[in-house]
Parts: C-alpha cells; sequence; structure tokens
C-alpha cells in the first residue's frame, strides 16, 4: 500500500463526465483492476460522524465505483447548511441518505432518507447477471431505505471519498471530523492475489485482505482522518471562497492590505473572515493572519506581507 495524491487516487473512480468544482479529502482506494477483471460487489458501511464545523457546505462521504462507461456509482451520505435544500427534508446539522450514480447526463438516484449521528448507513452494490446492470442498495441500520440501479458496465475500481462541493450556492465544508468504513466486503469476478498492489492512502488508515487467494477483499475498519477544507497557503493561493449570500472573494496568500481601516477583530478562519467583510457596509477587502480579521474599504493598498492571507471582493451576492 501507498501513498498517492489526491489527483491521482481519485483518476480512476471519477467518471468522465461533468460534476462541476468540487473539493476532495481523505481517502482509500483500491484498483484498477487487472485487465478482463472487475468487481462483482462492494459493500461497506458509514459510522455517520457529526457534521462539519462550522457548517457551510455540502459535504458528501461515500464510497463509490468508477466503471468501463465513466459512470460513478455512488450512494452518498450528504451533510447540508440551512441556506441549501435538503432532499429529505432537514436542516442544519443533520444527514441525508441515498442510492445514486454519477452518470452522463448528471446525478440520478433513488430516496433520500435522513440519517443521524451514529447511524450505521451500509451502502450495497451487486452486479446483476440477469440484467447487466448494477443494483444499490442504503441500509441504515439494517433496514433497506433507498434502491437504484444503472447499466453502468463493469467497475474497474473502488474508495472512499469525502467531497466538498464549492460551486455556488455551496460554500467551503470547514471540518470534517474523522469517521471510519466498517465491515468492507469487495469480491472480484476473477481472483486477483496481487489486487493489493493497487490500494492507495492519502490520510486514512486500514486495509483490505484476502484470505481466498484473492477474489473476495475484506476489511474491519478503514479509518479517514478529519479534514479542514478550509483554505490553507501556499496550496490554496487564488481559492475563491463563496459567503452564504453568494458574494465571491478571491484569496491570495502572503498579502495585506494597509489603509482603509472598518474593524478589527479575532475570527477562526478566513472564511468567518470574507464573509464578516460581506456583512459589513463598505468592506471590500478581508485579511487574517491565523486568529485576527482585518476589514478595510477600497481605499486600502495591497502589500506584501509574510503569514497574511486576504481576500479581495470579486462579485456581490444578494
Amino acid at each position: 500500500m501507498f501513498l498517492l495524491k489526491k489527483s491521482i487516487l481519485l483518476s480512476f473512480l471519477l467518471p468522465l463526465v461533468s460534476a462541476g468544482p468540487s473539493g476532495f479529502g481523505h481517502a482509500f482506494s483500491s484498483g484498477p483492476t487487472a485487465d478482463g477483471n472487475w468487481i462483482r460487489t462492494a459493500n461497506s458501511t458509514l459510522v455517520v460522524p457529526s457534521p462539519p464545523l462550522p457548517q457551510k457546505g455540502l459535504l458528501s462521504l461515500w464510497v463509490g465505483m468508477g466503471t468501463s462507461n465513466g459512470d460513478l456509482i455512488q450512494a452518498l451520505v450528504e451533510s447540508y447548511n440551512d441556506a441549501i435544500d435538503a432532499g429529505c427534508g432537514v436542516l442544519d446539522g443533520d444527514w441525508c441518505a441515498w442510492t445514486s450514480a454519477l452518470v452522463s447526463t448528471g446525478q440520478q438516484g433513488g430516496k433520500e432518507v435522513l440519517a443521524n449521528v451514529g447511524d450505521e448507513v451500509k451502502m450495497s452494490y451487486m452486479y446483476n447477471d440477469a440484467t447487466g446492470n448494477y443494483d444499490q442498495y442504503v441500509l441504515i441500520n439494517g433496514i433497506v431505505v433507498s434502491t437504484f440501479s444503472t447499466s453502468s458496465g463493469k467497475a474497474l475500481g473502488w474508495g472512499t471519498a469525502e467531497e466538498c462541493n464549492q460551486a455556488a450556492p455551496a460554500y467551503p465544508c470547514g471540518l470534517t471530523p474523522a469517521h471510519s468504513w466498517i465491515n468492507t466486503i469487495l469480491v472480484l469476478d476473477q481472483p486477483q492475489p496481487d489486487y493489493s498492489n493497487t490500494f492507495g492512502t492519502f490520510g486514512a488508515s486500514g486495509t483490505l485482505t484476502s484470505s481466498d487467494g484473492g477474489k473476495t477483499w475484506t476489511a474491519d475498519k478503514l479509518t479517514i482522518d478529519a479534514w479542514n477544507y478550509t483554505p490553507t497557503c501556499p496550496d490554496d493561493d487564488g481559492y475563491k471562497l463563496t459567503t452564504l449570500d453568494n458574494s465571491v472573494f478571491n484569496t491570495t496568500c502572503n498579502s495585506d492590505f494597509v489603509g482603509g481601516e472598518l474593524k478589527n477583530s479575532t475570527m477562526g478562519s478566513i472564511q468567518d473572515c470574507v464573509t464578516a467583510c460581506d456583512e459589513t457596509e463598505n468592506c471590500f477587502f478581508a485579511v487574517w493572519d491565523g486568529k485576527n480579521c482585518g476589514l478595510k474599504s477600497s481605499v486600502a493598498e495591497k502589500v506584501v506581507r509574510e503569514g497574511m492571507i486576504a481576500g479581495s471582493l470579486v462579485s456581490k451576492g444578494c
């Protein structure tokens, strides 16, 4: 097993369709399978964690399978803030669970159902030889709550994901708590003893093992580390932050604005800082030093300052 960059880790899971801008956190992956081999069934159960902090975006936790047709089979457990309509009718602090697949025409799926912190949400994918479809089932604490079926070809890779939808009207998802996938079972069409050579991790622990020559692979627990979607420097230089009112700020690392002082206060993140700017009359710039937030008017001038991160208003929302 080896460490992977996120782009490589997800390359075989993500279908060749447009899914909109998203940010991906920690993950465990397996695949692609050897030529001529594929995944017949995949089962894994999420122990639902606390919602992200701050609750400002659409966060999806899932296990998915990338297929030969370019589809992504992915049942979802999703957390919404109270500015986004949840398909299962919940607001801030709860989760929705549902079967789904990302196909060439977009996201499709079954019924969305409320899931609570501590629930065990099982995601089950089974290839149906009679129909050529993958049949999906989502169970909450042992009860089937959502079903779906797609003609998606053959599954070539499997992995976990933390996905933050960063397209407006969604927002950076804050801190996602560590969580676990338990009782994972993958069954390949043919034994592949060296399948473990395809495993990759990014902020995850635990692994799959086989006791039958490589046809069935199991893990009692895969643990996914906490992930913070708040932009950090220098990796996220140029990252665009969207506030709950749909205003957009462009962030730049090692930058400050001098003059035009409006207000200074303690803030926990650059996201909170630009949100405060958005709510302050005549504020065009927000600067954050890791603890303190300064709000500036249009007369402020940009300067280089090591360790600071600045947000500049690009477009004003409602």
